[in-house]
Formats: C-alpha cells, sequence, structure tokens
C-alpha cells in the first residue's frame, strides 16, 4: 500500500494512503480525545474533540485523511483549549455521576486528560433507562448521541436495532423497534456495550463499564473462543480471581474487535452451582467426590485391567474438537505409544474429514483456500450449507457486511435463514441433491464459456473427464434432480461465473452428509473452473467448522485412520516414521470410530473408554441434503 508522509509536531510520520489525521497523530505517538470515533466504524467527525491545525486550517482529525506533505499541529494552547471546551460541553449535560471518581468511560478519561473535573457534570438525570435486556443495561442520562452504538449495531453487526431518537439535547439511542431492549431485534453480540465512550450502555455485574478501549492490558488475559469455528480472539478480565468480564479483542485478526452472544456473554457457567470442580467416582452406583490422586488411581489400573482382560484394542479415547492442539496430540499419543492401540476418534471426523479429504484431493491440503480478509474482498459470494448469521456469528456478520455493501450473493439451502434473505439468488435443493446441484451450476459454467481456459490448461488436470460427467447434469435434468428451477440455476451460475473475485463459503450441510466428500469436490471444481484458486482472480473455497478446534483435532491425528499430518497408520513409511520419533511401533490396523466404539462395547469387547472434553453439539448447522 502507497505511504503518504506527514508531520505531526515536528515529528515525520509515514502512514498507509487514506488514513485519517486522527491515526496518523496516534502513529506518531500523541494521542487525541475521539469521543464518537471507534476505529471499527466509519468516521463520524460530530463530537469535534479531537480537533488539530492542518496547515494553518482547524480540522476534525477523524475525518480528515492524511495528505502528502501536509503538517499538523496538535500541542498548541489554543488547540487544547479547543479540545477542552468541546469536551466539556458534552460532559455539562451529563449528571454528575458520569465523572465520578470511580468512572472507567472514556469520556471520563477524556475529561481527567484535559483538566476536567467531575463538577465539570452539571446536567439532570430524568430520562430513565431500560434494564429489560439480560446483557444491556440502557441508562438514558448518561447518553450524548455520538451514534456510535448504532453504527456498531448497522457498521459491524448488520442488525440495526438501534436508532437515536429525539431533537436536540434531547436526542437519546433507542431499540429501533420502539418498544423495551428485549423486544428489539438486538442479537446480544455486545457491540454497543463495548463500543459506548460513556457508560449508557454496559453489562450488568462486575463488568459494568468494562470495555476493550478502557481495560488495561495488564489485567487482560488473551484467549481464544471456545465455540464455533470461527476462533474469535477475546480477553478476559479478572477481578479478585473471578472472571468478570470477556471482551472482543481489537486486534483479533477474525473478529477485529467483534463478538457474539456467546462468546462475549456466555461465561456465567464458570459459577454455575452445577459445575464439576473435583472429580466424581462411582461407589455403590452413586457418584461422590474424591481427590485427584485417588482418581487417577482409579483410572490407571481401570485402563491396565482393561488391557489385561482384552489387550489394547479393549481400550479407546474419544477426544474433542473443542480441545487444543496440544491436548488432542497427547491424547492420540498416549492411546497408541502408552496403550498400543489407534483406537481415537473426535467428534471433526463427521464434519470436517469429508472437507479434509475432497480438499486434499483438489488442492493437495485438506484446508481451506483463503482467509476470512481474502473472502471479504469477493464480489461474488456463493454461500452453501450454511447459516453463519446463526452458528459463526461473527463470521456471518461480515459477509452480511459485504454484501450490504454490494457483493452479489447466491445461497444454497433449503431454508430461507440468515443469509437467504438477502440473496440476488436463494437455490433451494432437496436434501440428498448436494451434488447434482454443484455439478449442474459447473455445466452452465462450462456451456455458456464461463471458465477461465487459461488457468485450466496451464493449472489442472482432469478436465476432459469432468466434461463428460457435467455432459449428464444439464439445467432442466438438475431441476427435476434438485427441485431448483432451471433459469435460477442459470442464474446463480452466471453471477459467480461472470465475477471478477467469486469466493465460496460452506457448512456442514455439505460435509455431515452421505456424499460429504463428493459435495466438497464439486464445489472445489466450481473455483477451479473459475480460475479463482491460488489467483488474484478468487478466494476459493472456505468451510466453516462446527467447533473451535475441528481443524487443528484432525491435523494432531485424533482419528482411528491417521496420525499427526494425516499420514495414514497402514502406510508402512508413516508408520516408521512414527517409530522413529516416538521410540515404539504403531498399531497397523485403523482404529474404531465412534458409533464403532458403542457397538464393541454392547459386545463386550471395549471395556474401557475415556471421553474428553465437553461432546456438546456444535452449533446447528443448516443441511442442503
Amino acid at each position: 500500500m502507497t505511504g503518504v508522509r506527514i508531520e505531526v509536531d515536528g515529528t515525520a510520520v509515514e502512514v498507509p494512503e487514506g488514513t485519517s489525521l486522527l491515526a496518523a497523530v496516534r502513529a506518531a505517538g500523541g494521542e487525541l480525545p475521539s469521543l464518537c470515533h471507534d476505529d471499527r466504524l466509519g468516521a463520524a467527525g460530530s463530537c469535534r474533540t479531537c480537533l488539530v491545525r492542518a496547515d494553518g486550517r482547524i480540522a476534525a482529525a477523524c475525518v480528515t485523511p492524511a495528505a502528502p506533505g501536509v503538517r499538523v499541529e496538535t500541542a498548541t494552547e489554543g488547540l487544547r483549549e479547543l479540545r477542552r471546551d468541546a469536551v466539556e460541553v458534552i460532559a455539562s449535560a451529563l449528571p454528575p455521576r458520569a465523572l465520578a471518581a470511580g468512572s472507567r468511560s472514556e469520556l471520563a478519561q477524556a475529561c481527567r486528560s484535559v483538566g476536567i473535573g467531575p463538577e465539570a457534570a452539571r446536567g439532570g438525570g430524568d430520562r430513565g433507562g431500560d434494564e429489560s435486556h439480560p446483557y444491556v443495561r440502557l441508562d438514558r442520562d448518561l447518553c450524548i448521541a455520538c451514534g456510535r452504538c448504532v453504527r456498531m449495531c448497522a457498521e459491524v453487526q448488520g442488525t440495526f436495532a438501534l436508532t437515536l431518537v429525539g431533537r436536540g439535547a434531547d436526542t437519546v439511542v433507542a431499540p429501533g423497534t420502539g418498544g423495551p431492549w428485549a423486544e428489539s431485534d438486538c442479537v446480544a453480540c455486545g457491540g454497543c456495550v463495548d463500543t459506548c465512550p460513556t457508560g449508557a450502555i454496559t453489562e450488568p455485574g462486575p463488568a459494568r463499564g468494562l470495555t476493550s478501549a478502557t481495560v488495561p492490558a495488564e489485567v487482560r488475559t488473551r484467549t481464544t473462543c471456545g465455540y464455533c469455528g470461527v476462533g474469535c480472539a477475546l480477553d478476559v478480565v479478572a477481578r479478585d480471581g473471578e472472571v468478570a468480564a470477556v471482551l472482543p479483542a481489537r486486534d483479533g485478526p477474525v473478529n477485529r474487535g467483534h463478538a457474539c452472544v456467546k462468546g462475549r456473554f456466555a461465561h456465567g457457567y464458570l459459577t454455575s452451582p452445577e459445575r464439576l470442580t473435583q472429580p466424581l467416582m462411582r461407589r455403590d452406583g452413586r457418584l461422590e467426590p474424591v481427590g485427584w490422586d485417588e482418581a487417577l488411581d482409579r483410572v490407571a489400573r481401570g485402563l491396565r485391567a482393561a488391557v489385561e482382560a482384552g489387550g489394547p484394542d479393549a481400550v479407546a479415547a474419544i477426544s474433542s474438537a473443542r480441545a487444543t492442539n496440544e491436548e488432542n496430540y497427547l491424547v492420540q499419543k498416549f492411546l497408541r505409544v502408552a496403550i498400543g492401540t489407534n483406537n481415537v476418534d473426535n467428534c471433526s471426523r463427521l464434519c470436517h474429514s469429508p472437507s479434509a479429504a475432497g480438499l486434499a484431493a483438489s488442492f493437495g491440503l485438506p484446508g481451506g483456500t483463503d482467509t476470512f480478509d481474502d473472502v471479504e474482498r469477493a464480489d461474488c459470494l456463493l454461500v452453501v450449507g450454511a447459516n453463519p448469521v446463526e452458528a459463526h456469528p461473527v463470521v456471518g456478520a461480515r459477509l452480511l457486511q459485504r454484501v450490504l455493501r454490494g457483493a452479489r450473493l447466491v445461497v444454497a439451502d433449503p431454508r430461507a435463514v440468515g443469509l437467504a434473505l438477502h440473496a440476488d439468488v436463494h437455490l433451494r435443493p432437496r436434501p440428498g441433491t448436494n451434488v447434482a446441484l454443484f455439478h449442474g451450476l459447473a455445466h452452465v459454467l462450462l456451456a455458456e464459456g464461463l471458465a477461465d481456459e487459461e488457468f485450466l490448461r496451464e493449472r489442472a488436470t482432469g478436465l476432459p473427464e469432468l466434461t463428460d460427467l457435467l455432459a449428464d447434469y444439464p439445467p432442466d435434468r438438475v431441476a427435476d434432480i434438485t427441485g431448483v428451477p432451471a433459469g435460477d440455476l442459470v442464474a446463480a451460475a452466471r453471477l459467480y461465473g461472470r465475477a471478477e473475485r467469486p469466493a465460496i463459503v460452506y457448512g456442514l450441510g455439505v460435509t455431515e452428509h452421505l456424499h460429504g466428500t463428493d459435495g466438497v469436490r464439486a464445489l472445489s471444481n466450481l473455483a477451479i473452473l473459475r480460475g479463482a484458486v491460488g489467483t488474484d482472480r478468487g478466494f476459493g473455497v472456505n468451510p466453516l467448522r462446527g467447533q473451535n478446534n475441528v481443524q487443528g483435532a484432525s491435523d494432531m491425528g485424533a482419528l482411528p485412520d491417521v496420525l499427526p499430518g494425516y499420514g495414514k497408520v497402514t502406510d508402512p513409511a508413516v508408520r516408521a516414521r512414527a517409530r522413529d520419533v516416538w521410540g515404539v511401533p504403531v498399531p497397523e490396523r485403523p482404529g474404531l470410530r465412534i458409533p464403532e466404539m458403542f457397538a464393541a462395547a454392547r459386545a463386550g469387547h471395549l471395556r474401557a473408554l475415556w471421553v474428553i472434553g465437553r461432546m456438546s453439539v456444535p452449533p446447528t448447522p443448516t443441511r442442503t441434503g
């Protein structure tokens, strides 16, 4: 990206083209109050608290782009007075509690930074509030009508649940539906809470007033969300050894300062009286608390007895796609090295194995081809068998924003949910007809000359065989098979085929299916035909995982037929490499899958089953078949 060199208070600084003066001042080590500004949002320039002088002219730094050679002043006494006056005018309309000594709000901190004391807040306190929502509290008396919450709901989440009502000094935020907050379209992402600069919108309880902008870095612990497969970066804030709040990390590579209701607020289970905090052992038909030493000794004796009675294959383990890479690696290694069996499996084999097999067969690697940032640059999205607005909310919000900004959208899903409501074309195939639908789209790409001939000639193989196959899937026949009107099929293929930068996003509706691998390969064929993989002409094929570490659980080898890195246990060379690393031979026969484990247990062959992590069901998938 082209850089722009400017001068800030005598210091030269280079910033990317299009950068605001506010960002340039911060890059130079300065800081300005900016009560209407949030880096996650478009600039507004309404509060006038970030005034600077640029080449002699007074300007709001947040809405003024950095021009080459411009000289910016921020530190003159006159500019400080202008900014102080702007902040004081805003604070003067609020009640004294807005600037109370314990307030951590951006406004309170801005007032302290420019020398404004609590006495500046002289407003009344009779506009009321809204406490109907379980995770959000509204105190209208603290609202300065900056609009950040409204813009967060619109520009980031895409829900448009909030608006500003009233006129002049009486303007205040309110649910767009006009009733209580709890009855509005709010999806409880927490974005409004995190962006509010005054404390007008807060999270109740110990998290009150805690936002990603006001909590010091030293009291945060960075983690990754443990729910869906998006992988949002979160900061956990603790007080007195207890979790006080979970905040979206503004530098999170995927969520970029956003979260969903689960990641943001669903940490109450930590203090639930039903949470297990010590081992339980069954005695006389009842589970009773015991110490860790006693519990571990019982487990070890039980595993040893199972091996002695039935051999290594009498033991199995079900690992978890919610566990870390390290845990999954150790589990599979324990089964193979310490026990001597390949009986290890996890739920990702159902939702991810078809992706791994299909993507590896098509592209040589068992993962998605592009990042979410790449997908967000697409001018046409083909979303298949997924409901990301509900199942992967942060990615769903990003995809929705892309559509709202003009990207074309094709949704293939039997249900009219989520993104389907915004689709240019919504394909609703009969269950079980995924592959025929994808072949029909590919047929149109070839028939109408929408394939990238140069790409296919130089970087792909198998086109003649695919062409012969696709000859049996003209639109009319596909319509008979799938129930999708031929006109809709052709329209969808043309949108995808004529786009400059198309991208495919698919979910569990493709993979948790009898023909899941075939479906993934057929989708991959669409991207290959378009030359939309590994080029600047598109953003490939991208799976949405069901849980937070589906990819890692499989990569680490917590599967019955492959070792870490997807080497097959039936391959002598793979087993030899594992033996050289681990020092013991690896069983050559694939282990039991989860359903086979239960069957073996019922038959009396499986004597010990170790279940690890949470076996909770992934977010409800949308199925195309």
